[in-house]
């Protein structure tokens, strides 16, 4: 029991212990990086060219209008990927890793490149690219969200990184989308495949 209530209390979830009829509740550890998952409404993922303004229902985006090309797969963008190229990486079972950082966060990207880089490889993709993931900055986040992931119709926040929520994020909500494809992406399109 203590090998499940340690991981699901570190997630932020309440653990009931059940010991016969008395039920014990075990207060989960506060959580310290404000972890929040979201699902929302699933909306057309209509295409519009690339440029066309586009609205989503959530910030940030996890459904909806998007441009034709997605964004390449298995990098780390120093420069914000529009979201308009990368909700349409979400339509494609990926999952978008985001930060919003005004000053720089040399760390916390790191840290979210070790939870990509502990990912399994996906068998659809393979050989060509290990998973369906990319990292981008994305100054459009609100200003209490630092690190933010989304996966179709799904949103995660947070105010730090938190590698086990983030991880099992992922895990949940991976390659779970309309049209699950590893095709690569051809944004930037000056950028060659890996």
């Amino acid at each position: 029991m203590e090998a499940l209530r340690a991981p699901l209390a570190a997630a932020g979830f309440l653990v009931v212990v059940a010991c016969g009829d008395n039920l014990a509740p075990v207060e989960a550890e506060p959580d310290p990086c404000d972890v929040e998952v979201r699902s929302f409404e699933l909306e057309p993922g209509r295409h519009f060219p690339p440029g066309t303004a586009l609205t989503w229902s959530s910030n940030p985006p996890a459904t909806g209008s998007h441009y034709g090309i997605w964004a390449r797969w298995g990098r780390t963008y120093p420069e914000p990927v529009p979201r308009g190229h990368w909700v349409h990486n979400l339509e494609h079972g990926g999952v978008v890793l985001l930060h919003r950082c005004p000053d720089g966060c040399p760390d916390d990207v790191a840290a979210i490149e070790a939870v990509v880089a502990e990912l399994p490889v996906d068998p659809l993709c393979a050989p060509a690219r290990p998973t369906r993931t990319l990292i981008t900055p994305d100054p459009e986040l609100p200003p209490d969200i630092r690190i933010a992931a989304a996966a179709w119709g799904w949103t995660y926040t947070a105010t730090c990184v938190d590698a086990t929520s983030l991880r099992a994020f992922i895990d949940e909500h991976y390659a779970d989308a309309p049209e699950n494809t590893c095709a690569e992406g051809g944004y930037p399109a000056s950028v060659a495949a890996p």
